[in-house]
Parts: C-alpha cells; structure tokens; sequence
C-alpha cells in the first residue's frame, strides 16, 4: 500500500492543494447541539495491562452538527478531551470564535464531543477503576454505537453514520491510537498533540508529580484517587500564544483520575507497538511551542504511522499543547475542516 505524509503549512495552500472538488457548506444550513449519552461498559479488553471496574456508566456529550446529519446521519467525528479538560474544550465559548466543534459545524461537519468518564458530566468511577485501556474500549463502544444508532438523543432519532473518525488533544489522541490500532472500526484518526516520542523534560517531570501524588492518594482537595495534572504550572502546560481574554476565561482543571495517570507508562508502550496496525488516514496535529511534545515529536509520530495510507501533518505556530487555544486557532479549525473533506464522498 502506498502511504503519503503530507504537510499542511496553511489553510490557503492546504485547500488549493487538496480540496480543489471537496463539498462546500452551505451558509444558510442550522447547526443544532443537542445532548447525547452512550451507555458504556468500562471493560478493558485491550493489551494494556490496567485495571478497570467492567461496571456500567453512562458517557455524556453533544452533538454539534448541521440539522440534516442529525436527520440522515453520514459522517461524524466523536473528539475526545485531555486531562484537566472536559468536551469544553472543544466547545470554549470563553472567547467568541474558539468553539470548535460549532465552526466545523458550519462547515457541514457533524462533531460528537464528550466528558469522558471521571471528567464533567460523564458518570465518575472511583479514581482508579478506570484507566487508558479501559478508556480505549469504552471509545470503541461509541464508535460501534454511532454506527448502528444505539445512542441517545435528546428530543431526537438517534442516526445511524456512515463513517466515524475517532480524534482526540493529548491523551484524547493517545486513546484514539488504541482504539483504532486494537478494534479497527474508524474511518480514520486524528491526534492532537499525542506524541510516544521526544517529550520535554517539563512533561517528564509532570508526569512524575502526578504520579506520585495519585500514589498518595491523590490531590487532599480532590475525590479520593484524583489529582490534577500540573496543578502548579497550568499557565506553562496550556498557553504559549494565547490572548489575555482567553487566559482569564478557561474554566479551572478538573482533577484527573489517577488510575488513568498511572497508566500512562503501560499505554504509552503498548501504543508505540500497535501504532503500525492503524490502517486507516490520520491527521497529526501539533503546536510547534508544544510545553509537553516540543519539536521533532509530531515528525517523529507522524512518522510511525506505518500502516496508515496517508498521514496528514497540520503544526499551528506559537502554539502550545492545547492549539485550539492559542493565537493561530483559527488554523486548527481550517486544517480539520480540510482533512475532514478530503475524506468526503
């Protein structure tokens, strides 16, 4: 199979270059966000060897897209949050013009973000019931359930898609690797800012802070087994362009559940193995003043995608780990609306 690295340097060049015949969104069309839940079963059944709870919980989100998918379904992409983070993170409306998944919608893209579970308005296992192998089954589950409908939708049918791309910033991206890599039930994959590879020596000590306050028990101010990922150093870990405005207008970091962070080393191995197995095209996407994955780290994962058919390389300038936040947002926004309707048809 031959496979392509492409490189989106700007929206302009990425649009004259790959979407000459790509649909264009009708202006007029209505964007509806309606709540959706997925009744998930916290099984790991991958080959990361944590531990989870198997109970069953209830994921919640919503659906934002234009009024005719949640009428026909098509496609959709279900975006997955990082730590500190729930699916505000892809809805900010802190600052006008930072909600992703609205603007995608208005390019005619239909978007499912959620809490994942532990975060917002999920269900809350105990912190360490839970971990990234479960959470890349638990994304699987929602996969397969937009598939065939078994969903639910507030005051509406619940659809039936086509094509399902699974997404997520961070850890969101490193549990869309898994589930792609062990289920291979998406249409393609897109990972914000998840490297195996090149991390600073700042997201290294972060990681071990975490860590050793999940095995204390956790943050005293949290649940029990809860913590906040660099609780000390948020402005470091978010920002690097960002206006003023959005500064003061991100919400506080939830706490993390610990059983996730203490699973990230077996993940993180286990994802640098299976990488190879994702078969279908992925959208790599990373700042380039990334805190946690600083340069060569989207190259090197890029890279690593062995079995993809095309690897699409987006890096926002100024950026750090969480784009949709910084300056050059709006590239976030043209970048995934170009990967996604290149996919289209």
């Amino acid at each position: 199979m031959r496979r392509r690295i492409a490189v989106i340097a700007a929206l302009g060049a990425a649009a004259a270059a790959t979407i000459v015949t790509a649909p264009v969104a009708l202006a007029d069309q209505e964007v509806v966000e309606v709540p959706i839940s997925f009744t998930v079963q916290n099984t790991n059944t991958t080959s990361v060897p944590c531990a989870s709870d198997g109970a069953e919980y209830t994921v919640r989100g919503t659906l934002v897209a234009p009024q005719e998918a949640v009428e026909s379904g098509g496609s959709v992409s279900l975006l997955l949050h990082a730590v500190t983070f729930d699916q505000d993170y892809w809805q900010f409306d802190g600052v006008e013009g930072y909600n992703v998944a609205r603007r995608l919608a208005e390019q005619g893209h239909a978007i499912v973000a959620v809490d994942r579970l532990g975060y917002g308005s999920s269900d809350r296992p105990a912190g360490l019931a839970t971990c990234f192998g479960s959470e890349a089954d638990v994304a699987h589950q929602m996969v397969d359930a937009l598939r065939a409908g078994d969903y639910e939708l507030d005051e509406a049918k619940a659809p039936a898609f086509d094509r399902v791309y699974l997404g997520g910033s961070s850890v969101g991206g490193l549990i869309s690797n898994l589930a792609a890599a062990h289920y291979g039930n998406v249409d393609g994959v897109l990972n914000f800012a998840w490297g195996d590879f090149a991390a600073s020596p700042y997201g290294v000590a972060e990681v071990a802070d975490a860590s050793q306050r999940c095995l204390l028990g956790g943050d005293p101010d949290a649940e029990p087994d809860y913590a906040v990922f660099a609780k000390d150093s948020i402005d470091t870990f978010y920002f690097n362009s960002a206006e003023q405005a959005v500064r003061d207008a991100v919400p506080a970091p939830n706490a993390d559940p610990c059983g996730q962070i203490l699973s990230l080393g077996p993940a993180l191995a286990v994802d640098t193995v299976m990488l190879a197995r994702i078969d279908v095209p992925v959208l790599v996407q990373f700042g380039d003043a990334d805190a946690i994955f600083p340069p060569p780290a989207a190259d090197l994962q890029a890279a690593r995608y062995l079995g993809s058919p095309e690897v699409t390389k987006s890096i926002i300038a100024d950026a750090s780990h969480y784009p949709v936040l910084e300056a050059n947002h709006d590239q976030v926004v043209d970048d995934v609306d170009a990967w996604l309707d290149a996919r289209a048809g």
